[in-house]
């Protein structure tokens, strides 16, 4: 019985961590070229109505519109923080706020009373999402276009001097983070609840961003962030299935109100522990190509 519980958990965190990871990747990208980038949360939402829109004619063709849709709002975020000169935390929040208010509106408008998919085997995703962090550290590390993303994100002056001009590099390094974040989304309406609701998002493309800064803008220290985070998904939601009960000073701490908090609490808690040791790239958030 221990041994299948321990089990389960550990099946049950790599699937929580999968969204965590194809966003979190996705955060690298960005934030390495030296684009702060909140607007993952938006993208995962995005990614997760679009998929599952298109899902319901074709499998195929919602992933596909899941990762367009998700390099457009990507674009959309390099567009305004690069070109238009926008605090790149009032476009990402803008993003989200309109991800957020659009879905909602299109779920409500096209499918009333829900609707559902076959979906797609979570375990295609899982397995992107674990090969992911390890391709990235390959093009980051071993790549030309990796070097000149790396000189973007820590001296944009530095790239120009050397002749790299910054902003092809941004917009292709946010759109690739914007696909990234929508593969996620994808997953969760398509591999992990077969439907499609408004708040699906629930906070992971934050979390994702907390696993980045937990990294310190590393992939595969990233991917332990998201692996770290969500353990204690799993954890909240094994509790509850095992009806495990705890309690201390007249509190019931399994309760499913506390359980469901975990996540979050463990995300503050990581985010302290970090801060002053973490050094992010030296031109996030300084300066416009």
């Amino acid at each position: 019985m221990h041994n299948s519980w321990l089990t389960a958990l550990f099946l049950a965190t790599l699937f929580s961590a999968t969204p965590l990871l194809l966003a979190a990747m996705g955060g690298v990208l960005s934030e390495r070229a030296g684009v702060v980038n909140i607007a993952l949360e938006g993208f995962i939402l995005a990614g997760a109505f679009s998929g599952f829109y298109f899902g319901r004619q074709s499998l195929f063709v919602g992933v596909v519109a899941a990762v367009l849709v998700g390099s457009i709002l990507g674009l959309l975020h390099a567009l305004f923080t690069q070109k238009a000169r926008m605090n790149p935390v009032v476009s990402g929040l803008g993003l989200n706020l309109l991800s957020a208010g659009i879905t909602r509106y299109l779920a409500l408008k096209l499918f009333p009373q829900g609707d559902q998919i076959n979906g797609i085997d979570p375990k295609l995703f899982l397995y992107f999402a674990l090969v992911l962090p390890f391709a990235l550290h390959y093009l980051l590390l071993q790549t030309r276009f990796g070097l000149r993303l790396r000189a973007v994100g820590e001296s944009p002056e530095s790239a120009r001097m050397a002749g790299i001009a910054p902003a092809p590099t941004r917009y292709i390094a946010v759109a690739g983070s914007g696909i990234c974040a929508s593969l996620a989304g994808a997953y969760l309406s398509m591999a992990d609840a077969h439907t499609f609701t408004s708040d699906m998002s629930a906070g992971k493309g934050y979390i994702a961003l907390a696993a980045v800064i937990f990294g310190k803008w590393h992939p595969l220290g990233a991917a332990a962030g998201a692996l770290f985070f969500g353990f204690f998904y799993a954890l909240q939601t094994q509790l509850q299935i095992s009806q495990y009960h705890l309690n201390w000073f007249g509190v019931e701490w399994t309760s499913p109100f506390i359980l469901d908090c975990l996540p979050y609490i463990m995300t503050l808690l990581a985010l302290v522990s970090v801060i002053g040791r973490a050094t992010p790239p030296a031109a996030l958030d300084k300066e416009n190509a």
